[in-house]
């Protein structure tokens, strides 16, 4: 009768299944790189949208990474 390893972790059964789980993962998706300028104008042309007039810098830059970001 074969005897069980000592470390059940070790054992080329459990060594097979890991290995098996971890090369069955999906890749993350891709982030999308957005540069400044980007943002920047599409900031600026969120300001123009509104009349130019009220609103905040920080709210059209953060609109804008959102829109291109894709959230």
């Amino acid at each position: 009768m074969p005897r069980a390893p000592k470390n059940p972790e070790k054992s080329p059964t459990v060594r097979a299944k890991r290995s098996r789980r971890v090369s069955d993962r999906q890749p993350a998706p891709a982030q999308i790189q957005v540069t400044e300028q980007e943002i920047s104008k599409l900031a600026y042309q969120i300001y123009e949208s509104r009349g130019r007039n009220g609103g905040s810098p920080l709210d059209d830059w953060l609109e804008a990474e959102r829109q291109l970001s894709g959230q």
